[in-house]
């Protein structure tokens, strides 16, 4: 529900308000979708629900991930948009993007990868598959706050804009670098009892690194990690995050391999020259 609640009241362009409504309907079938893993793996799925709010390594991680949600949020709803109150508003704005950038773009994938490994071992192979498909939806997500970010980064029009990106490019920085430390604080927290076969914890923080250098590149900001942007510590999570896999019969197993409300991301200046009405 957050896309919707946090950004649709103030978006004025009609192509950007069904893509945030599309997005926001997907993340209701991710949420279902977890239900339906949770209820199929645990006999009592309630009690495993319940002590969540007791985990304190999860709340660490919710905390950090809605603190720049709820800020725009509550700013927004308490504010009328102003000259006065125009660039803290914008200020918010671009913090939550940032956040839900990482969120889409780096958390997910540590728990993402370890499910694949059980998936890689034929393991609750059916979990991996489903988390194979909201792996990709979440790619799609990633794309449109990447694309936001840039059109404000290359286009200068909105000069209130650039002035709060330029005043915020050290906190872009350290949010990035903030979601590392937890991440690997999960990692830690998943492996205290021992590692699993294709996946360790210097593996899983190796991959943290690569991808969060990667997603900094991909919205103008500079790498900051040593791990090769290129050389991925995980190439086996392609298969999964990927939508070619295999293709199976659709009685046998999960199907991973249908392409549905996915987002041609290749498009350019020159992509429609030869088209005629």
């Amino acid at each position: 529900r957050g896309p919707v609640l946090a950004f649709l009241p103030y978006c004025s362009l009609p192509e950007l308000e069904s893509c945030i409504v599309t997005w926001d309907f997907f993340e209701t079938i991710h949420s279902r979708s977890y239900t339906y893993i949770m209820k199929n793996v645990y006999s009592n799925p309630t009690e495993v629900l319940d002590s969540i709010l007791d985990n304190k390594a999860i709340v660490a991680r919710a905390k950090s991930v809605t603190q720049h949600y709820d800020n725009f949020i509550d700013f927004a709803e308490t504010n009328t948009i102003t000259k006065e109150t125009e660039f803290e508003f914008k200020k918010k704005f671009y913090l939550a993007l940032l956040s839900v950038n990482i969120l889409e773009g780096i958390r997910f994938y540590v728990s993402f990868a370890c499910t694949f490994a059980f998936g890689e071992l034929k393991l609750m192979e059916g979990s991996a598959k489903i988390l194979s498909l909201i792996a990709r939806d979440e790619s799609q997500h990633l794309a449109i706050t990447q694309t936001i970010l840039n059109n404000y980064r290359k286009h200068k029009d909105d000069k209130v804009m650039s002035s709060v990106m330029k005043e915020c490019e050290k906190d872009a920085y350290k949010m990035y670098e903030d979601a590392v430390v937890e991440e690997k604080d999960w990692v830690k927290y998943l492996f205290q009892n021992g590692s699993m076969v294709g996946l360790s914890e210097n593996l899983l923080n190796l991959y943290v690194e690569y991808m969060t250098n990667k997603r900094m590149r991909a919205i103008g900001l500079d790498p900051i990690y040593e791990v090769g942007l290129y050389s991925n510590p995980l190439p086996w999570t392609q298969h999964w995050l990927s939508s070619k896999g295999l293709q199976n019969a659709p009685q046998e197993t999960e199907i991973e391999s249908y392409i549905v409300g996915a987002i041609k991301q290749d498009v350019n200046d020159s992509t429609f020259d030869d088209f005629k009405l």
